[in-house]
């Protein structure tokens, strides 16, 4: 392709367009919310140290918590997306579904729930924190609540 430098084939710009949809958005989100989850998590275990110095720390949980909302949150807003772009239209309900699902069980988590980590853990799609975060949960299992 003499004299075509610079220049970039309509399949290269739909390859980088899907790229930028599926890793540097989502990848940017998460950050965005991960950042904010991690502050609001310290300082939310520092007041259950207060207030219960007997129990375990649960920053992690917190974290877990105060990003899985907000990540949640994403995940529904990408439905809509997903419909009008007609990317993957058809997964833009399961999508919101599952957005709506991890929100309320983050929300559990959030709140130092047994039903939260019950409901979180298999929904983090993630073996090696399925792992990690049933080891933690089991740690802290006298100490949470069904409510």
């Amino acid at each position: 392709m003499a004299g075509s430098a610079g220049r970039c084939c309509n399949g290269e710009n739909i390859v980088n367009g899907m790229v930028v949809l599926m890793v540097v958005v989502p990848f940017l989100l998460a950050a965005a919310c991960f950042g904010p989850s991690y502050l609001l998590a310290l300082r939310r275990n520092r007041q259950l140290a207060v207030s219960a110095p007997e129990t375990l720390t649960y920053t992690w949980g917190y974290f877990l918590g105060y990003s899985g909302i907000g990540t949640g949150l994403f995940i529904v807003l990408a439905g809509p997306v997903m419909m009008v772009t007609g990317f993957y239209g058809d997964w833009a309900w399961p999508v919101m579904i599952y957005g709506v699902g991890l929100v309320i069980a983050s929300y559990g988590v959030l709140t130092r729930t047994r039903w939260g980590w019950l409901v979180h853990i298999p929904l983090s799609l993630n073996m090696g924190l399925w792992a990690f975060n049933s080891v933690y949960f089991s740690n802290r299992w006298r100490e949470l609540p069904w409510r």
